[in-house]
């Protein structure tokens, strides 16, 4: 049954703020899943990330005798969906010339015996060694084997190009090196005699499930080359399953596949075309729409095979044929199995890649079918025969919010303010401000509320608005400065920045947040239902910040960083002390520099506001997400994007008073939303007033990532889009002196024995 739930609730994100040349300040954000307890370090993936579409498709083009059609170009192709074209956003044609080439296609042969018996599976085995020693043992892509027996799926050995190698660990498998770890070793575990007692049908669906989840841990496209003996593949356990648990499996099979790149080729060794169980499987290829369609052979490696992309062939002695969904007829003149593996192989080193966005579907588990057409006459394309569609593919609000002013907010806050404290924060959840709700007004609201949380609810919701232009009654219609003073303003805050904030002190700060999330609908570990819960305060935490030789350093309870445990969901922020004003001197560098906006009026006096956009080449602001669901759920992402934002100065002294920044993100990203606000106001810090940081506001929405379980076995897909949000305070502002002390006369005690 397909359990999902979110391996992290949403976000891992860290606002760093480098000082390096073209890296002055970047985020990295994202869901972290992992399998285990274990912490993982992200490796990074790429800080190139073009747009692409959020679902893959690998797609073998074959002329009408069967060869593997390379030089197409996009305009060749049309995808289908649901017999809709669908816009295809990347295409990459791939041969064994490509530089793109890597990492290569790996080749997986399974070994099936399960009901082979004597000769039968001596001449399966001897075959297969045919196939790796021609050629004096070179093989063109890297080969892993697994066998499947009565009792155990086994593992005999990792991916290689020598085919001598491989060749001895499948006649002597007792000397293999990793012959004695089972499947499960990837994650520490050995899966052998727990498959003791399964019937041959479970034990084949699930090695299939086994070792799709691995593959799925790596990046690339694979074939997996099962070989088994022919008839009716038998499911008793899939068979005892209700409509329902048995749609979920159908589901996670197709979607597992899909996302782990692997098309299925099933050869049915033995197996004579006149056997009726030989066709059994083609009533079964139109794809399971609803759970009431569901049917055990639905289940059948031979549906899986054509729904993947991949052949079905039957091979026998004398003749080889070949059965698939654009040619039922098939027709393979060759014979043996080794001219049937060489087939499938040059599907390897000639297909294509291309990408799109999936259509919108307000239907949880929405079945649609796929289709690529070829403009050239006499092709036939292969690929993925369909997908299922959730709503959640797209950003759409859990549900639509209320949109009210801060007079409103206000109004709202006196009808709730003698309700009980969870009615209150949910009906607080339920609003969104449409101009920003200032930090001194929301300390003067929270007292119109009780309880912990109505006043997170509250603040999650100011926090929310920070972005946004203030009330009405907060802008001063005085006249905007002539250009001679906008200049004049423009060189005051490079003063600051140049001048006054490297004059800063070393000193300790107290830093307190607030940890805000939005929590999506899923299912935990033992399957309970968790519902939707709105963006709600989670924890708080503090920290000291160690602000020396113009460096931040931040150390909580004394301990040192440790790796990010990726199973949970956090947003720091890291370098608001300094290395942050970057973005304003760039603002101003940037093509049209500051741009005059508006005064405000705050009860220090009023300020001045200029907006700013810092466009894409001329960036240094890095977006990061973590991690992806592919390649093992720990490879980040890096994306180098432009921004844009506001920056509130007092108008006498050039001091920044507040700086918000937004990046401007693509929409193909993982990650939507990636901001930061800043407010600066006067501490004191050794007897002197300075002007630094009192609070932040972080703010990040991105795509969760899904665990989808079925069974004993997992991966990682994308889910809904969720929502973190960090308040952070500074305080407790202590002036960091070291100081040392000679001490004369000294003497030593002596040693007691």
């Amino acid at each position: 049954m397909r359990k999902p739930h979110p391996l992290c609730m949403a976000l891992v994100l860290c606002l760093h703020l480098w000082a390096g040349p073209r890296s002055i300040f970047g985020q990295t954000g994202g869901p972290a899943p992992v399998s285990s307890r274990q912490s993982i370090t992200p490796r990074t993936k790429s800080s190139i990330y073009g747009a692409q579409g959020l679902l893959k498709l690998d797609v073998v083009v074959t002329d009408a005798s069967g060869k593997p059609v390379s030089g197409l170009s996009r305009d060749d192709f049309t995808l289908l969906d649901n017999g809709q074209p669908a816009k295809i956003l990347t295409f990459q044609a791939t041969n064994e010339n490509s530089v793109q080439f890597n990492p290569p296609v790996e080749i997986i042969l399974i070994l099936d015996t399960l009901n082979v018996r004597g000769r039968a599976a001596d001449r399966e085995q001897r075959e297969v060694t045919d196939f790796l020693t021609q050629n004096g043992g070179r093989l063109a892509q890297p080969v892993t084997i697994y066998s499947l027996s009565h009792d155990n799926l086994r593992l005999l050995a990792r991916p290689s190009l020598d085919g001598n190698a491989l060749a001895s660990a499948i006649s002597h498998p007792k000397d293999s090196a990793s012959s004695q770890n089972g499947l499960g070793s990837a994650r520490g575990e050995y899966l052998g005699s727990s498959y003791a007692d399964d019937s041959p049908g479970q034990l084949a669906l699930k090695a299939l499930g086994e070792i799709a989840a691995t593959e799925n841990r790596k990046t690339g496209r694979k074939l997996l080359f099962w070989i088994s003996p022919g008839g009716k593949q038998e499911t008793d356990l899939f068979s005892k399953m209700d409509k329902e648990k048995l749609f979920s499996s159908i589901h996670w099979y197709s979607t597992l596949l899909r996302q782990a790149r692997i098309t299925l080729y099933s050869f049915s060794v033995g197996e004579a075309a006149s056997d009726p169980r030989a066709l059994q499987y083609k009533d079964y290829l139109t794809g399971v729409r609803s759970f009431d369609q569901a049917n055990i052979n639905n289940l059948d490696k031979k549906v899986l095979a054509i729904q993947s992309g991949g052949l079905v062939l039957a091979s026998n002695k004398d003749a080889t044929t070949e059965y698939s969904k654009t040619d039922p007829a098939g027709g393979m003149a060759e014979s043996g199995l080794v001219p049937n593996l060489n087939r499938c192989v040059e599907e390897a080193a000639a297909f294509y890649t291309l990408s799109f966005n999936p259509a919108f579907t307000d239907h949880l588990d929405d079945y649609r079918d796929l289709r690529v057409q070829i403009a050239k006459p006499g092709f036939i394309a292969r690929t993925n025969a369909g997908y299922y569609d959730e709503p959640y593919f797209y950003d759409l609000p859990h549900t639509p919010a209320k949109h009210v002013t801060v007079d409103q907010l206000q109004q709202a806050l006196a009808t709730i303010r003698d309700k009980r404290d969870a009615e209150a924060a949910r009906e607080l959840s339920q609003l969104e401000l449409t101009e920003r709700l200032s930090s001194e007004k929301l300390l003067a609201l929270k007292g119109a509320v009780r309880g912990s949380r109505a006043v997170g609810a509250l603040v999650a919701l100011a926090d929310a608005s920070a972005f946004l232009a203030p009330p009405p009654n907060e802008i001063l219609a005085d006249s905007p400065p002539d250009a001679a003073m906008q200049r004049k303003l423009s060189e005051l805050v490079l003063d600051y920045v140049h001048e006054t904030m490297p004059r800063l002190p070393n000193f300790f700060a107290v830093r307190s947040t607030a940890r805000y999330e939005e929590g999506i609908d899923h299912a935990d570990e033992t399957g309970h239902q968790i519902g939707y819960q709105p963006l709600h305060w989670v924890a708080t935490s503090k920290d000291t910040m160690l602000f020396r030789n113009g460096h931040e350093v931040a150390e909580a309870a004394g301990k040192k960083d440790t790796p990010t445990q990726l199973e949970q969901a956090t947003l720091a922020t890291v370098g608001t002390f300094g290395p942050i004003l970057g973005a304003v001197t760039d603002a101003i560098a940037a093509p049209g520099g500051l741009t005059w906006s508006r005064w405000e009026q705050r009860s220090a006096g009023r300020r001045a506001v200029f907006a700013f956009s810092v466009p894409q080449p001329d960036s240094r602001y890095r977006v990061g997400y973590c991690c992806l669901p592919d390649g093992g759920g720990n490879i980040t992402l890096q994306i180098l994007t432009g921004y844009h934002g506001e920056i509130a100065i007092d108008p006498d002294s050039g001091a920044i008073l507040r700086l918000a920044i937004e990046a401007d993100l693509r929409p193909d990203l993982p990650i939507h939303r990636s901001d930061i606000l800043v407010e600066y106001g006067p501490v004191e810090i050794g007897s002197k007033t300075y002007i630094s940081p009192v609070k932040s506001v972080s703010l990040s929405r991105s795509r969760t990532v899904l665990n989808m379980m079925d069974d004993a076995q997992s991966f990682r897909a994308f889910g809904p889009f969720a929502t973190l949000l960090n308040d952070v305070s500074f305080s407790g502002y202590h002036i960091f002196r070291s100081e040392s002390t000679l001490l004369t006369g000294f003497d030593p005690v002596p040693d007691q024995k």
